[in-house]
Parts: C-alpha cells; structure tokens; sequence
C-alpha cells in the first residue's frame, strides 16, 4: 500500500476539506436574509458542489451515510437553484450579444435593455420565492446533519491509496460522459457530463499539493473544460425561455441564430479540451498520480 506523503498534503486533510466547505455553506446560509441574495445563493450553491464531491470521494471509503448526504444536498441545492437558471440565462444573454464581426445585424441597446430587465425580474421573483421558512430550515437541518455525521468520520485514517481511487474512478466516469457525437448530443447528454467534470474538478484540489505546479496546470485545463460546458449549458437556459409562452418568447426569432452559433462555438472548445484532459485512460492516470505523489514524499 502506498504510503501517505508526509509532506504538504497534511495541510490539505480530508478533515480540513470538510471542515473548510461545510463551514462556507453555513456561512451563506446565515446571509440568506441580506441585500446580496444572488450572491449569497450562488456561495450556497458553490459549497454544497464541493460537499457533494466530497461525499463522492468518500463513498467507498465511508460508505452508504455519504450517498444519502449527497442526495439530499442535490436537493437542497434545488430548493434554492431555481433563480440560477434566471442567472446563467443573463449569462448566456450577454454572451450572444458581445460585439461580433458575424453578427448581422446586432440587437440594439434598448432590445438588450429590455431583455435583461425581464430576465432580472424573473431572477428577483425566484429569488423570493425559494427564500420560505422550509427552504431555510431544510438548509439548516441538513448542514447540521452532515456536520455531525462528519465529525465522526474516520478521515484521518483513510490511506492516500483509497483517495488515488477515488479520484481515478472519477475520472474514469467524466472520461465515460464524454460526449460521442458532440454536433449531435442532447442537451442531457451535455449536463451528465458536465456535472461529472464539476466534481472531478473540485476533487482535483485535494491532491493539488503533492506537486502544486503540475497539477494546477492541469486543474486549468480541466476548469477551462467546465467554463465550456458551463457557457454550454447557460445557452440550454436561455433557449428554453424563448419558446412559446415563455417570457423571451416574442425574441425567439431573433435569438435563436445568436444561441446556435455560440453553442455551437462553445461545444466545439469543450470537445478539444476535453479530448486533451481525459486523453489518458483511467489505469495511466492513477499511475501518474502514484508516481508523481512518490515523488513528491522523497523529494527534500
């Protein structure tokens, strides 16, 4: 069994990583009540993607206790998610209307203006209506649940070895939700993948420190490829409020070419980076990740 470098990783405990991300999700929940509620719901959201890939890496090593965790933080971050689609489709609004050469003919400023108030509006009304007393007081009961089940987590004494697993069987499920056909994919197909590249992501951060400045190069990669999807899956938003009976419905003519070409675009990076990021098969990378960690223990 490999042995657990003793050197920098002890600053990055899985204890510590617990800790740190169920403390952020308190932390936002206790701003709930302020002026900064899209701010506040995307810290939330924030948190409970790292809990949940937390709790994905945890699973063999943990058990069943962390499954149910994680199902029932997806939940919660549905509960208070809803506005996040009024987000990411302003996201997506003010991606297709960057200044652009092909872009014939442009919508003017009062079309812009009149598309992102209403999508503001839509975001304010989501916002006060995910924010009711049973949201907030199943926000509190779980964050309370999983700190107390947390604090009686062995984690000190998982092997480095059971992490490598973990994470190779992370990569090996986001490497398997690539898309086949990306001119051709579903959206669905798109937001699996994407979701699994989200928590091999944040998982990536836990081994970051055996040899900070490869593996932060390779994090950029994989952030890059989330950015991608994530632009990706912005646009899937927008376009399902422009269809019939929806809020943007009367632009749907107008918009629909703009939403084609950058989802085209934005697919088109994702699948270069991701053929880059997942070009190793599952076996190679846990073995770059053993050598480079033994590398790391011996080195002075």
């Amino acid at each position: 069994m490999m042995a657990v470098p003793q050197a920098e990783p002890n600053a990055h405990s899985l204890r510590e990583v617990a800790d740190d991300t169920l403390a952020m999700a308190r932390a936002a929940q206790e701003k709930l009540d302020s002026n900064e509620t899209s701010t506040t719901i995307h810290e939330l959201r924030v948190a409970l993607k790292r809990w949940r890939a937390l709790l994905r890496l945890l699973e063999d090593s943990i058990g069943d206790e962390t499954v149910a965790l994680r199902h029932e933080a997806s939940h919660i971050a549905r509960e208070f998610g809803r506005s996040r689609d009024a987000q990411t489709a302003l996201d997506a609004l003010a991606d297709i209307t960057k200044p652009r050469v092909t872009e014939t003919p442009p919508l003017s400023e009062r079309t812009k203006a009149t598309l992102t108030q209403r999508l503001e509006d839509a975001r304010k009304a989501l916002e006060a209506e995910q924010l009711h007393p049973e949201a907030i007081q199943h926000l509190r009961d779980g964050l309370v649940r999983a700190s107390a089940c947390a604090a009686n987590w062995p984690l000190e004494r998982i092997h480095f070895d059971d992490i490598v697993t973990a994470l190779a069987k992370s990569y090996r499920r986001a490497r398997r939700r690539r898309p086949r056909e990306w001119d051709t994919a579903a959206p669905e197909e798109v937001h699996d993948f994407r979701k699994a590249v989200v928590a091999f992501r944040y998982q990536l951060d836990l081994i970051a420190p055996l040899w900070p400045r490869m593996w932060n190069t390779f994090i950029d990669e994989v952030q890059k490829l989330r950015t991608q999807l994530g632009r990706s899956n912005d646009l899937v938003a927008l376009r399902g409020l422009i269809q019939p009976k929806q809020p943007l419905a009367p632009w749907r003519s107008r918009l629909t070419p703009r939403i084609d070409s950058r989802q085209q675009f934005h697919l088109s990076r994702a699948r270069s980076l991701s053929g880059r990021v997942f070009a190793e098969s599952p076996r190679s990378f846990r073995k770059r990740i053993e050598a480079l960690a033994e590398a790391a223990a011996e080195s002075p």
